[in-house]
């Protein structure tokens, strides 16, 4: 029994045209799913051997169905099906390699401020001096009065009322102390020098002036006039736990090992509790 392959009905008899929608009657109703798609893609019609395009659904010449419109479509679907589904696996992949990307990007951001920040935190360590050797350092911290490098332009005033304060007045001596000192303090080594020789050549006996005055000769690298000094404050106050400590350190930075360490194994022998013996024991074992 056979059936009208454009419309479904039940043909009971041999017809040539379907008696409900009037289309051609196949010999067979598996034609149309057997025909052939050749290498010129077209459908050879298997009724009459008459080559179709492949978008036709009906041969030119008999006007047999050629294919399924259903299977046409479905076919459409899918390709697109696959197009599409290609396409997301594309953006998915694209999104991917987008978010690695960005992942390295940020990790070499990441990276470039860390060393930025390292480099700033080292530069920072120099500038305190925390990597110095510590024997200028010492000085600094252990001397009577307090001295910082360069010229410190603060005092500049007070230094120019104290020369012409001293200059009306030459022996006042007190004022040429205190002029003495702001002018160590102020990187004037020099200048300070003077006023301290002219303090001392009426006080012969303040060790804690001479010890100052030495100290301005080791900042102008004057270790041996610096040396004397301090051992000719020790002539007047034997016990003068600076000097000894300052004597160990200017004969550390000359190259003199031995008495550098005698002069600080002195020190600590004086008072070990002290900021001074404590400074001395600290440089007796790193040095």
């Amino acid at each position: 029994m056979n059936y009208c392959i454009d419309c479904g009905f039940k043909l009971e008899g041999e017809f040539k045209f379907c008696p409900n929608c009037g289309s051609p009657i196949a010999s067979s109703n598996s034609l149309p799913n057997d025909q052939i798609v050749n290498s010129n893609n077209v459908i050879v019609c298997k009724n009459c051997g008459e080559e179709n395009p492949i978008e036709n659904s009906s041969c030119f010449s008999c006007g047999i169905l050629l294919k399924d419109r259903r299977s046409i479509s479905s076919e459409k679907r899918i390709t697109k099906k696959s197009s599409q589904k290609n396409s997301t696996s594309e953006k998915i992949i694209n999104k991917k390699n987008s978010v690695n990307e960005e992942k390295v990007l940020d990790n070499k951001k990441i990276l470039i401020i860390s060393s930025v920040v390292l480099l700033i935190f080292i530069i920072a360590l120099i500038a305190t001096g925390v990597f110095d050797s510590g024997v200028q350092s010492g000085v600094t911290q252990v001397k009577t009065q307090s001295q910082d490098s360069g010229v410190n332009m603060a005092n500049m005033k007070e230094i120019t009322d104290l020369e012409n304060k001293v200059a009306v007045n030459p022996e006042d001596m007190e004022s040429t102390l205190h002029l003495a000192h702001l002018l160590q303090d102020s990187g004037l080594f020099e200048k300070a020098i003077t006023n301290y020789k002219k303090y001392l050549s009426k006080n012969l006996e303040n060790a804690d002036a001479r010890v100052d005055m030495a100290i301005c000769y080791y900042n102008l690298n004057d270790y041996n006039t610096a040396i004397t000094e301090m051992e000719n404050a020790l002539k007047y106050q034997p016990k003068h736990q600076i000097a000894h400590l300052n004597l160990g350190i200017v004969n550390l930075s000359a190259r003199n090992i031995e008495a550098s360490k005698e002069w600080f194994q002195k020190t600590v022998d004086i008072d070990p509790n002290s900021e001074a013996g404590k400074r001395a024991q600290e440089l007796l074992t790193s040095h």
